[in-house]
């Protein structure tokens, strides 16, 4: 029979290392053990800080990967960008990126938008696309 004092220690070790994950899960979610750290996203965000149509270059797939960010920021707010980007940039998400100039650039960006917006189109929830983004783009 375990004595009072080694029960407590046992639970403050319990409780202390629940808070740690709960800290960390709160940051960051990943859905599949070896998939992508996805950022979790950020009540009410929105577009806003989108570049625009008009700060674009004249290239079709760029401006329909911004305009899907556009369309759906909650969604890219909450997936995290396979360019990795979240070191070299400190972006937290793909929504991040598309606040930038990097897609214009990144067909890694550019792509994982498409993937993306496709599954918005087709009503998918932000777990599902998660997977699919960590099982076309990951590691």
């Amino acid at each position: 029979m375990p004595t009072r004092r080694r029960f407590l220690v046992q639970l403050s070790a319990l409780v202390a290392s629940t808070g740690f994950w709960q800290s960390v899960h709160a940051q960051r979610l990943t859905i599949q053990p070896n998939g992508f750290p996805h950022p979790a996203p950020r009540p009410g965000i929105t577009a806003a800080l989108v570049l625009a149509e008009s700060d674009l270059p004249d290239r079709r797939r760029v401006r329909q990967a911004y305009a899907a960010a556009r369309a759906h920021p909650e969604l890219f707010d909450g997936i995290f960008c396979s360019c990795r980007c979240d070191t070299s940039m400190e972006h937290r998400s793909l929504l991040s990126c598309f606040e930038s100039r990097q897609p214009i650039g990144c067909m890694a960006c550019r792509e994982e938008a498409e993937l993306v917006a496709r599954m918005a189109r087709d009503g998918k929830p932000l777990d599902e696309i998660r997977r699919a983004v960590d099982e076309e783009f990951g590691d």
